[in-house]
């Protein structure tokens, strides 16, 4: 009887470990998108660099090396001037930071 309520102890921090972690990213995502959306680039850079060590423990590092060049791309843009490239590196990285708390959602595509 002991191991079946060990095992049901274990089976909940899973679970609660799961939930925190799509949770955690999820917030840090859409905190960082509504800052750019908001026009405030160099806060949600910021805001990117300080959640780099968490989104890393929690992500691909490939999904993230993507925002971060996307979130490059996006400064450069803005500091050339060019409005085009700009509104199109944003978009993008809008995108890319909408799409990483998917990878944490269960579903069968993020199974195999």
């Amino acid at each position: 009887m002991r191991r079946v309520w060990m095992a049901l102890v274990l089976l909940a921090l899973l679970i609660f470990g799961s939930w925190w972690s799509l949770h955690t990213v999820e917030r840090t995502t859409e905190a960082i998108a509504a800052e750019i959306e908001a026009g405030n680039l160099e806060a949600a850079h910021r805001r990117w660099d300080e959640a780099q060590v968490l989104l890393g423990a929690l992500l691909l590092h490939t999904e993230l090396d993507t925002a971060d060049r996307l979130f490059d791309r996006v400064l450069a843009a803005r500091a050339d001037g060019n409005t085009e490239d700009f509104a199109l590196d944003r978009t993008e990285l809008l995108a890319q930071l909408r799409h990483l708390p998917d990878l944490e959602r269960p579903s069968l595509i993020n199974l195999f």
